[in-house]
């Protein structure tokens, strides 16, 4: 995953000595223009809103500011004054995807036009901007950015019918593909190693299908290679109505994978 990661073209984290900044950001917008200046984050910051959609994002971007920065910053409907973060579901006639957006950021004021995906993305890049934790310096760098993915399907995959992850990992993958701007979960939930997913018609394909009882040491199907450790767990339907919703808050689809294997008896 962090080739991948690597691979997929960036430019660096803010760094910020004096008033020189290096960019970093993953993927690469389409454009990025330095200014001079930079917008102080501060307790008298406002987030402001111009719709619902918008809404839902600019309390996800004030939620992230307290986990992450411990800054509690209000969230109002109509923008007044300096220093405010502005979330707008209208955009110029130059933001045409349903992906796109733009970002600006200014002295006095930052700007992030899209429609909904699009406005989603302008708010991770924002934090990818935003300075770290524990840095003596909250400022963001001046910048106009214009983005846009280059690919409509851009999914990450996840196989846990050989390994199962509990509920909150699962969450914090979203996460982490969300702020890469990707769209798409791929959930391998069965395969010949385990079923993870609760089927109330045929309850026994969880109960009996959801547990191995023992697991090959390596890669080669030899005698004694075997830890002898009962493993298994699934989900349950409410639990997979949990993910998908808090995929679907982030813009994410999920495509679940189901795949039965034919075993071979060894002799």
């Amino acid at each position: 995953m962090f080739l991948l990661l690597v691979g997929w073209c960036f430019v660096s984290v803010v760094a910020a000595q004096e008033d020189h900044f290096i960019f970093t950001l993953i993927p690469k917008p389409a454009s990025l223009q330095a200014n001079d200046g930079r917008f102080d984050l501060k307790p008298s910051t406002r987030i402001a809103y111009n719709s619902e959609s918008s809404r839902k994002i600019a309390e996800f971007f004030r939620d992230y500011l307290r986990q992450a920065l411990n800054l509690d910053i209000s969230v109002e409907s109509k923008p007044s004054g300096n220093s405010v973060i502005y979330f707008s579901s209208e955009g110029d006639e130059s933001i045409t995807g349903p992906e796109a957006y733009e970002l600006v950021v200014s002295p006095d004021r930052i700007d992030l036009r899209g429609k909904d995906a699009g406005l989603f993305y302008a708010m991770q890049t924002l934090i990818q901007l935003l300075p770290k934790p524990g840095a003596t310096v909250q400022v963001i760098p001046a910048v106009n950015i214009k983005d846009e993915p280059r690919y409509p399907y851009r999914g990450m995959h996840l196989d846990v019918g050989r390994h199962m992850f509990p509920v909150s990992f699962i969450k914090k993958y979203i996460d982490f593909i969300a702020s890469y701007k990707f769209n798409t979960f791929h959930w391998h939930l069965t395969d010949d190693q385990g079923w993870r997913i609760e089927i109330k018609k045929y309850p026994k394909l969880a109960e009996i299908g959801a547990f191995r009882e023992q697991t090959l040491i390596g890669h080669l199907r030899q005698p004694g290679l075997y830890d002898g450790i009962r493993y298994g767990g699934f989900y349950t339907q409410e639990e997979v109505k949990e993910i998908v919703a808090y995929a679907a808050a982030r813009y994410i689809n999920v495509i679940p994978e189901s795949r039965c294997r034919a075993t071979r008896r060894q002799p």
